[in-house]
C-alpha cells in the first residue's frame, strides 16, 4: 500500500510530537509550520539564527523545536544549534508544510481512522501485506533522498 504525503507527514509527527492526542496539534503545528517558514528567510539560505527564531516564535518554543528537529535529524549545525540550517529531510518537510495551511496539517495529524496503519522508522506497516520485518518506509521525511527543487509557498509566511 503506498501512503499519500500526507500520510506520510502524519506518521513523521506521531513519531517526533505525537502526544498531543488531538489537544496539542493545535499548537504544536503552528509554531513547527512557522519555525520552518522562518528558515532561509534573509541570506541563510535554508538556515536560521536562533535570535530571529527567538523573537518570531518566543524563547521556549525556539529552543524547543530546534532540539526536538536537531534528534529528529530535520535540522543539523556546525558547533552551536545556534545557527543550522535544515537537513535534506528537512527541506523536503518544509516544502510539504509550505503547501499547506496550518489549519490544514492540524487535520491531516488528528484524523482518527482506527483502521490506520502508522509507520515508523523502523516499523513499516504498508507493505503489500501490512508490517513486514526488515521493511523500511519509503516516508520522505525520514529517508536519505535526494531533495527535489523548491516549490512556490502558498504565500502564507511564519509569524
Amino acid at each position: 500500500m503506498m501512503k499519500t504525503q500526507e500520510e506520510y507527514f502524519r506518521d513523521w509527527e506521531s513519531h517526533v510530537f505525537g502526544y498531543g492526542y488531538g489537544s496539542g496539534e493545535p499548537y504544536v503545528i503552528p509554531a513547527l509550520r512557522n519555525f520552518l517558514m522562518l528558515c532561509g528567510k534573509g541570506s541563510y539560505g535554508h538556515g536560521y539564527d536562533y535570535t530571529d527564531l527567538q523573537k518570531r516564535l518566543g524563547e521556549t518554543v525556539a529552543w524547543l523545536l530546534i532540539n526536538a528537529l536537531c534528534k529528529a535529524d530535520i535540522i543539523e549545525y556546525g558547533t552551536s544549534p545556534r545557527f543550522g540550517w535544515l537537513t535534506p529531510k528537512g527541506v523536503r518537510l518544509k516544502q510539504f508544510v509550505a503547501s499547506h495551511l496550518a489549519d490544514d496539517l492540524v487535520g491531516i495529524v488528528c484524523n482518527h481512522d482506527d483502521n490506520y496503519a502508522h509507520c515508523y522508522p523502523t516499523a513499516c506497516n504498508c507493505g503489500e501485506h501490512g508490517y513486514e520485518k526488515g521493511r523500511v518506509c519509503n516516508n520522505p521525511f525520514w529517508l536519505d533522498i535526494p531533495t527535489p527543487p523548491e516549490q512556490p509557498s502558498n504565500g502564507e509566511e511564519g509569524e
